[in-house]
């Protein structure tokens, strides 16, 4: 496959689209080709294969590491069974992370929301929709509610990074445990939209209930598309 000098389009920008449908097709699970082979292959500069391979790492597609090369980056491990924060993960995996605030405000409990939390129906509450993004890779939809007063530190703080339980915590509000359930779902048109993926792609729904105490303090719906996210989960000596 060659690119094309004449468009309009840089040809850093054409070799990422290249490479990121190839990674899409599973094209390089067995080894990503290094900076020279690249170069070689399309005809072109080792400093334009750099720039498509840093547009592909902030975009969380691959996973760059000096003196190793590129890898794939696997899909992103959610482990059931353990507290599980987006941007610690992140850190972990090296990986820039950041939120995008697409719904904040207060609003009346809906029924679910309200029965998970111990509140009376249309109890006010507040409500946090945020896309979560690695690099610049979208890979979970989270709606979270909280009592009103419970929620008042998120309220305006900064929300584009980082994790929520985190401005929870010191703010004095201590999580104790969590418990999930996890549903298969098709995502709906906006809900695809916001994960650039048609309406009625397949994904995981995973319902969390937050406590502190005995109290609970957070109703999280997240969304993940089931292309992008593992479900994983392990257990001790069987016997």
């Amino acid at each position: 496959m060659t690119l094309e000098p004449s468009s309009p389009l840089p040809l850093y920008h054409q070799l990422e689209r290249v490479l990121a449908e190839r990674i899409a097709d599973g094209r390089y699970r067995d080894g990503f080709p290094g900076d020279l082979e690249l170069a070689a292959e399309f005809s072109v500069s080792r400093g334009t294969v750099r720039q498509a391979l840093e547009r592909l790492a902030r975009s969380g597609l691959i996973v760059r590491h000096q003196g190793r090369g590129s890898f794939v980056a696997a899909p992103l491990e959610y482990p059931l069974g353990r507290f599980y924060r987006f941007a610690h993960e992140m850190h972990v995996r090296g990986i820039p992370e950041s939120s995008r605030v697409l719904a904040r405000g207060t609003v009346r409990a809906p029924a679910a929301v309200a029965a998970a939390l111990g509140l009376a129906r249309g109890e006010r509450v507040l409500r946090i929709v945020r896309l979560r993004l690695a690099g610049d890779r979208p890979l979970l939809l989270e709606t979270s509610h909280f009592p009103d007063a419970i929620g008042a530190p998120l309220r305006f703080a900064d929300l584009s990074a980082g994790s929520l339980y985190d401005l929870l915590e010191a703010s004095g509000v201590r999580l104790s445990r969590v418990t999930e359930e996890v549903h298969p779902v098709s995502l709906r048109e906006e809900e695809g939209e916001a994960f650039g993926l048609p309406s009625g792609a397949p994904a995981f729904a995973v319902e969390r209930i937050a406590v502190a105490g005995a109290r609970p303090v957070e109703h999280r719906l997240v969304l993940a598309p089931g292309d992008r996210v593992t479900l994983t989960a392990s257990w001790g000596n069987l016997g």
